[in-house]
C-alpha cells in the first residue's frame, strides 16, 4: 500500500502527457454524468437511486475478478521476488483506479453543479426532468410496495403527535412536510400518527407530485403548492379524491395552508357536484375561513368551480383546534371552530381565490390541456397516489 500514491501520481503524469485525449474524454463523460445524476436524484429519486445501486453493482462485477486473481497470486507468491513483484502490480492497479477517479471526480463535480444551477433556470432541463418524472418516476413509484416509502433516515417521527387514542396534532402533521424556500416543485408525504411514522418526502414537478403511497384512514397527507401563483391553496377534484371519504388532507403554500376533507375514490364525473369541506389559514394575515358547501367540478380542468363564500372563523381557536383533531373524524372537529366575532372583509378568500365564481383552477392548470376524467390526470394533477383515474385498485386487503 506503501507504493499506491506514487503509482498515483505517475499515472497521472503518464495520462497528460502522453493521452490527454484520453483525459479530456473522461473528463466529459463524468460531467455528463454529474449533470444527469444530479437530476435524476433531484426529480427522479426513485430511479437514482436503482440506477446508482445499478452502477455500483456493474462497477462490483468489473472489479471482483481482478481482486480476486490478485490474492491468488499473492497466496502462491513463495518467495520474495514473487511477493515484490505482485505487490508491483497491484500498486499499478490501484494507481490507474486512483488516477481515473482524481481525473473525473473535479468534471462530475462541475456538472452536478450545473444541474443545480439549471434546473430552475433552463427550460431544457425542466422539460427533462419533467418527462423523466411523468413517464417513468411516477409509474414507478405507483408499482413499487407502500411500505418501502416508509423505510429509511427521516421516517420515524421523534415526538408523537397524538394527544390521546382519538385526538392527532394536525398541525404538527402539517408541519412536517414544509413549504419550500425558495419553491421548485411540488414535494409530498404521508404522514402516519398513530404508527409514529411518515414516508419518504418526494419530489415531483411543478404542478404535480406522486407521493407513492396509498393514504389509508387516520393518516394524513401533506404537500405543496406554488406560493407564488394566484389560488395557492386551492385543492383540486384529483386532491380530493385521492385522499380517503372523510379523512385529512392538507395544502402547504408558503404562508398559507389548507386543510381539506377526503371524497374518496367513487367517481366524479365533471360538471357534477362537489362537496368541498376545507379550514384555510393564511398565518400571516393571522385569518382563517372555513368552506362547507356544493360545489362544481369543472369540465375542462376538473378543477373547482361555482364556489360560495366561505364563513371567516376564529384564527386562534383555529390553531387549537388543529392541535387536536378528531382522527377519526376531522371534520367533526374542524367544523366546530367559532365564527369571527368582528365582520371583516374576506382578504385571504380573495388571495387564495377559494370564492372566485370562475376560478377552475386556472392558476395551476391551463384550460388548454383539457383534462377531464377519462384522462390520466397524474400529469397535471397534484397528488395521484391512490387516483382513481388510472383505473388501477391498489387498495388494501
Amino acid at each position: 500500500m506503501s507504493k499506491v500514491p506514487n503509482a498515483i501520481m505517475e499515472e497521472l503524469y503518464d495520462d497528460v502527457t502522453q493521452r490527454p485525449a484520453q483525459v479530456i474524454q473522461n473528463s466529459a463523460i463524468a460531467g455528463a454524468i454529474g449533470y444527469g445524476a444530479t437530476i435524476l436524484m433531484r426529480r427522479a429519486p426513485v430511479i437514482g437511486t436503482l440506477v446508482a445501486g445499478t452502477a455500483l453493482l456493474a462497477e462490483g462485477w468489473r472489479v471482483a475478478p481482478k481482486v480476486s486473481s490478485f490474492l491468488d497470486e499473492a497466496g502462491e507468491a513463495d518467495s520474495i521476488e514473487k511477493r515484490i513483484a505482485v505487490a508491483r502490480q497491484g500498486a499499478r492497479g490501484l494507481g490507474r483506479e486512483g488516477a481515473l477517479f482524481i481525473e473525473t471526480l473535479p468534471a462530475a463535480g462541475v456538472g452536478s453543479k450545473l444541474a443545480f444551477a439549471h434546473l430552475e433556470k433552463s427550460a431544457f432541463a425542466q422539460s427533462l426532468s419533467t418527462a423523466v418524472a411523468e413517464k417513468a418516476e411516477f409509474p414507478l413509484r405507483r408499482a413499487l410496495p407502500d411500505e418501502l416509502f416508509f423505510r429509511g433516515p427521516g421516517t420515524k417521527i421523534k415526538n408523537s403527535l397524538m394527544a390521546d387514542a382519538q385526538t392527532v396534532d394536525a398541525l404538527g402533521a402539517s408541519r412536517l412536510m414544509p413549504s419550500q424556500k425558495p419553491y421548485t416543485v411540488e414535494h409530498g408525504r404521508i404522514i402516519d400518527p398513530i404508527r409514529g411514522r411518515m414516508s419518504q418526502v418526494m419530489s415531483g414537478t411543478a404542478e404535480s407530485v406522486e407521493i407513492g403511497v396509498v393514504q389509508q384512514a387516520k393518516q394524513i397527507q401533506v404537500h405543496t403548492h406554488n406560493p407564488h401563483v394566484d389560488a395557492p391553496g386551492m385543492m383540486s377534484v384529483p386532491d380530493m379524491r385521492m385522499t380517503p371519504k372523510d379523512a385529512l388532507g392538507v395544502i402547504n403554500a408558503g404562508e398559507n395552508q389548507t386543510f381539506y376533507i377526503g371524497l374518496g375514490r367513487a367517481p366524479v364525473a365533471p360538471g357534477s357536484d362537489v362537496q368541498v369541506r376545507a379550514l384555510v389559514m393564511d398565518h400571516k394575515a393571522k385569518e382563517a375561513f372555513l368552506h362547507d358547501y356544493m360545489a362544481m367540478a369543472d369540465r375542462k380542468t376538473f378543477g373547482l368551480t361555482d364556489l360560495k363564500a366561505p364563513v371567516k372563523v376564529d384564527y386562534d381557536g383555529a390553531l387549537r383546534s388543529l392541535q387536536r383533531v378528531d382522527i377519526n373524524n376531522p371534520w367533526n372537529t374542524l367544523s366546530r371552530i367559532a365564527p369571527y366575532e368582528k365582520p371583516g372583509v374576506s382578504n385571504l378568500a380573495e388571495t387564495l381565490g377559494l370564492n372566485r365564481v370562475n376560478n377552475s383552477f386556472t392558476s395551476r392548470l391551463s384550460s388548454r390541456l383539457g383534462i377531464g376524467d377519462g384522462l390520466p390526470t397524474f400529469v397535471r394533477s397534484t397528488v395521484t397516489a391512490s387516483n382513481p383515474l388510472f383505473l388501477v385498485d391498489r387498495s388494501k386487503s
